[in-house]
């Protein structure tokens, strides 16, 4: 039962760094590096 949900979280937290990834590529390619280096400004600072 234990190696289920370890399993299930590992799934859950791969495919939220995939989506992650696939969103700042999409960022990147619209708007260039600018607008995610001043998305991490904002959540910084």
């Amino acid at each position: 039962m234990t190696g289920s949900w370890q399993s299930l979280i590992l799934w859950g937290v791969a495919s939220l760094v995939v989506a992650a990834t696939a969103v700042s590529f999409v960022l990147w390619g619209l708007n260039g590096p600018a607008y995610l280096v001043d998305l991490i400004a904002a959540y910084c600072l």
